[in-house]
C-alpha cells in the first residue's frame, strides 16, 4: 500500500575505473512497506575483492528476513555482516565501506561504516550529508588540519568499516522526514576523491525529473578530470517524486489526542494519589525518625520510661510502613532497643524493691543487647550492677555483724558494721548507713555496759590482789624465784593507783633488782627455752609468760631481738587459736564448702563464656578462703580469677569486632553490595561462634540467607 501510493525513482552507475575488476557493489529492494538501498566499496590492496558484494548481499538478505527501520535492528544487521566477513575462508581478509539507507516512504534512516557518502537535497538545495569515519575527518573537525578531506592523506585511514576485528561500532542515524521532490545521492570514494561537493550540488540543483540524467552528468564530470589510477566508482541517485501520505492520519491523530488526554487524566489522578500516599508515608517516616531521635535522647538522659514509649511508637510505625532496613531505620535494631529498655526497666523496678539478685540478672541480660555505640547505656548498667554488688556486700556485712553481736563477739561485729557503713557511703545509701550507725551504737552501748561492770569488780579486787601479789613476790624472792617475784611485783605495780602503793611496789622491785643480778642472764635463757617448750606443747599463755619473763631479763639489743621474735610467734599462734575457737569445726567446714561451691559457679560461668559472672564468683570465693586462712586455695582461685579477667578482655575485643563486622555487613547489604556483605556476615558468624553466642549465630545465618536471596534476585533482573 505504501509503495503503490508513492513514487521513488532510482538510477545508478558503477564502473571499475582503471582497475581490472569493479570492487564496488550496489543493490536495492523495494517492498510494500519498506525500501532498502545499500552501497558498499571494497577495501583491498589486490586487484579484486568480493567484500563489497558479499556485504551488500548479506545486508539485503537480513533486511528481507526482517524489514525494519529500528535503530537497534540496523545496528545488528551491520554487526552480523561484520562477523560474516571476519569468518570467511578467503585468502585475504574481506573489508569494505558501506552505507545502508532504509525508508518507509515517509521517513528514512541510514547506517554507515567507513567513507561511502550520502548527500540529500530539498528543493534543489543541499540539506544534509553523512560523515566519514576516518582519521582525516576527525582531524579536520578538531581544527588540527587545514587540508581538504577529499585530498587528505588520512582520508582512507578508517576507524570503522566492515571486516574490522575487535570493537565494531557502526553509525546509525536518527529518522529524517521526507518531502515530495527530495533527492538522495550515494557515492563511493572512487567518485568523491575527484569531484567536489559543490559540483555535485550544482548538478542536483538543476536536475530534471530523470535521475539517470543526473547520474550520467556526474560521471561525465568525473571522467573529464581524466584522473590517474581511477578506482572503482559508483554513483546512485534516488528521486522522491512523491512520498506516502496516510489517509487516516488525521483520524489517528485525533484518536491519539483523546487517548493521550485520558492517559494524562489517569496519570494526574495516579500522581495525586501517589503524592498523597507519598506525603503521608513521608510524614510517618519523619515521625518515626523523630521518635527514634527522642528515644535516644531519653536514653541518654536515663529516662527509660519515656524512651520505651518512643521506641514502642517507632516500632509500630515501622511495622505499619513495612520498613525493615531503609531510610535510616532498622527494625531489628528497634526491636533490640525495645528488649534493652524492657530489661532495664524490669531491673530498675527489682532494684528499687530490693530484689538485687533478680535485678542483677536483668542488667546482665540488658548488656547483651547493647553495642559499642551504646557507651552511655553500658556505663549506666555497669554502674547499677556495681551498686547492686555493693548493696549485696552491705547486706552481707550487716548480717555477719548481727551474727557476731548475738554471739557476743563485739570486736568483730564492730568491724563488720564499719565495713557496712563504708559500703553505704560508696553507694550513697543513707538508709543503709543509718542502719550501720545504729548497729555500731548498739555495740558501743553493750561494750560500755560490760566495761562498767568490769571496772566495778576490778576496783573491789584491786586492793586485795595488790596485797596478795606483794606477799607472793616476797615469798618467791625469799625462795630464790626471781622471775616469779618480778612478775608478782610487776603485776602489783599494774594495780597500783596511788603514790603509796606505787612506792611500796617500787621498793619491792628495787630489792628484787639487788637480789637478782648474776642469775639474770641464765634465767633469761631458761625462760626462752621454757617458752619454746610450752609453745610446742600448745600452752600459748605459758609460753607468752615465759617469753615476757625473758624479755624482762634482756639487757642488750641482741637479747631483746630474740625475745621479740619469740613473742611474735606467740601472737601468731594465739590469732590462729582465736579464729579456731570462734568458728566451730562444722561452721568452718560449711563455710569452706560454700566457698568451693562459689568457685564451682565461677568455673561453670567460665566454661559457658560468661567471664563477668566468673570474676564475681571467684572474687567472693577468694574473700571467704582468705577469711578462713586457706591461703593456698585462695591463691589457686586467684589464678582462675586472673584467667577469667584475661578471657573477659579478649572476649570483649572479639565481641566488639563481631558487632562491628555485623554492622558493616548490614550497611553493605543496605547498599546492595551483596558480595562484600556476605563476606562480612560470614566473618561475624565465625566470631559469634567463637564467643558461643548461639542466638547471634542464628541471626547471621538468617542475614546470609537474605543476602544470597537478594543477590540472586538482582542477578535475575539484570
Amino acid at each position: 500500500m505504501r509503495k503503490s501510493n508513492s513514487v521513488f525513482k532510482t538510477a545508478f552507475v558503477s564502473e571499475s575505473g582503471a582497475e581490472l575488476n569493479n570492487n564496488d557493489y550496489f543493490a536495492f529492494v523495494e517492498y510494500d512497506d519498506y525500501a532498502c538501498y545499500i552501497l558498499a566499496s571494497g577495501i583491498t590492496d589486490f586487484e579484486s575483492s568480493e567484500a563489497a558484494k558479499e556485504a551488500v548481499e548479506h545486508l539485503i538478505l537480513s533486511f528481507e528476513e526482517h524489514p525494519s527501520m529500528a535503530k537497534g535492528t540496523l545496528a545488528q544487521f551491520m554487526k552480523e555482516t561484520n562477523e560474516r566477513l571476519l569468518s570467511g575462508s578467503h585468502v585475504q581478509r574481506l573489508k569494505a565501506s558501506v552505507i545502508m539507507l532504509v525508508t518507509d516512504y515517509e521517513k528514512f534512516r541510514y547506517a554507515a561504516a567507513g567513507n561511502v557518502r550520502l548527500r540529500m537535497y530539498r528543493k534543489g538545495r543541499f540539506l544534509l550529508s553523512s560523515s566519514d569515519m576516518s582519521l582525516a575527518d576527525d582531524l579536520i573537525k578538531k581544527g588540527e588540519s587545514d587540508t581538504p578531506l577529499d585530498r587528505h592523506e588520512e582520508r582512507n585511514n578508517l576507524y570503522a568499516y566492515l571486516g574490522k576485528k575487535g570493537t565494531f561500532d557502526p553509525y546509525v542515524s536518527k529518522k529524517y522526514k521526507l518531502e515530495d521532490a527530495d533527492i538522495i545521492s550515494l557515492y563511493s570514494n572512487g567518485f568523491w576523491e575527484h569531484v567536489d561537493a559543490q559540483e555535485i550540488d550544482e548538478i542536483f540543483a538543476d536536475a530534471s525529473d530523470n535521475p539517470q540524467e543526473s547520474v550520467d552528468l556526474l560521471e561525465d564530470v568525473l571522467l573529464s578530470r581524466q584522473p590517474q589510477n581511477l578506482k572503482s566508482y559508483t554513483i546512485v541517485a534516488i528521486f522522491i517524486d512523491k512520498i506516502y501520505r496516510d489517509p487516516e492520519r488525521e483520524r489517528k491523530r485525533l484518536r491519539y489526542i483523546k487517548i493521550a488526554l485520558i492517559v494524562l487524566v489517569i496519570l494526574i489522578i495516579i500522581g495525586i494519589s501517589f503524592y498523597i500516599f507519598y506525603r503521608v508515608r513521608e510524614n510517618k517516616i519523619d515521625t518515626l525518625k523523630r521518635d527514634i531521635m527522642q528515644m535516644q535522647s531519653f536514653m541518654d538522659a536515663e529516662n527509660f520510661v519515656r524512651a520505651r514509649e518512643r521506641a514502642n511508637s517507632a516500632a509500630e510505625l515501622a511495622r505499619e510502613l513495612n520498613i525493615e532496613s531503609e531510610d535510616g531505620v532498622d527494625r531489628e535494631t528497634l526491636n533490640s532497643y525495645l528488649i534493652l529498655l524492657d530489661k532495664i526497666l524490669q531491673a530498675n523496678e527489682l532494684y528499687m524493691g530490693g530484689n538485687y539478685n533478680s535485678a542483677y540478672d536483668n542488667y546482665l541480660e540488658a548488656l547483651k543487647y547493647t553495642s559499642a555505640s551504646n557507651g552511655k547505656i553500658r556505663d549506666y548498667i555497669s554502674q547499677r550492677m556495681n551498686e547492686i554488688e555493693n548493696q549485696m556486700n552491705l547486706q552481707q556485712f550487716m548480717l555477719l555483724g548481727d551474727h557476731l553481736f548475738q554471739n557476743e563477739n563485739y570486736d568483730d561485729a564492730e568491724a563488720m558494721y564499719k565495713k557496712a557503713m563504708e559500703e553505704a557511703a560508696i553507694i550513697h545509701d543513707q538508709t543503709g548507713r543509718a542502719n550501720a550507725v545504729a548497729a555500731l551504737e548498739k555495740v558501743y552501748d553493750k561494750r560500755a555496759e560490760i566495761r562498767k561492770d568490769a571496772d566495778q569488780k576490778l576496783n573491789d579486787k584491786k586492793q586485795i590482789a595488790l596485797a596478795d601479789l606483794l606477799k607472793k613476790g616476797d615469798t618467791l624472792l625469799a625462795a630464790g624465784d626471781f622471775a616469779g617475784a618480778q612478775q608478782a611485783y610487776l603485776n602489783a605495780k599494774s594495780l597500783a593507783d596511788n603514790p603509796a602503793d606505787r612506792a611500796q611496789v617500787s621498793a619491792a622491785l628495787d630489792a628484787l633488782d639487788k637480789a637478782w643480778g648474776a642469775k639474770k642472764q641464765l634465767a633469761m635463757s631458761d625462760a626462752l627455752k621454757k617458752g619454746d617448750d610450752l609453745l610446742a606443747a600448745g600452752d600459748i599463755d605459758g609460753a607468752e609468760k615465759a617469753y615476757l619473763d625473758a624479755r624482762n631479763l634482756s639487757d642488750n639489743p641482741a637479747d631483746r631481738a630474740q625475745t621479740g621474735a619469740a613473742l611474735g610467734a606467740v601472737s601468731d599462734a594465739r590469732a590462729k587459736k582465736t579464729l579456731e575457737e570462734r568458728t566451730s569445726k562444722e561452721e568452718r567446714q560449711q563455710r569452706f564448702e560454700d566457698a568451693i561451691k562459689i568457685e564451682k559457679q565461677g568455673d561453670d560461668s567460665f566454661e559457658s563464656g560468661d567471664y563477668t559472672s566468673a570474676q564475681m564468683y571467684y572474687a567472693k570465693a577468694i574473700k571467704e578462703l582468705n577469711d578462713l586462712l586457706e591461703k593456698d586455695k585462695a591463691q589457686a582461685v586467684q589464678n582462675k580469677f586472673d584467667a577469667a579477667k584475661k578471657k573477659f578482655l579478649e572476649s570483649e575485643g572479639t565481641k566488639i569486632e563481631a558487632e562491628d563486622t555485623e554492622q558493616k555487613a548490614r550497611d553493605l547489604y543496605a547498599d546492595k553490595n551483596f558480595e562484600d556483605a556476605k563476606a562480612h556476615a560470614t566473618r561475624a558468624k565465625e566470631l559469634y561462634e567463637k564467643l558461643g553466642m548461639k542466638s547471634k549465630v542464628a541471626d547471621m545465618d538468617i542475614l546470609i540467607e537474605q543476602i544470597a536471596t537478594d543477590a540472586q534476585i538482582a542477578d535475575a533482573l539484570k
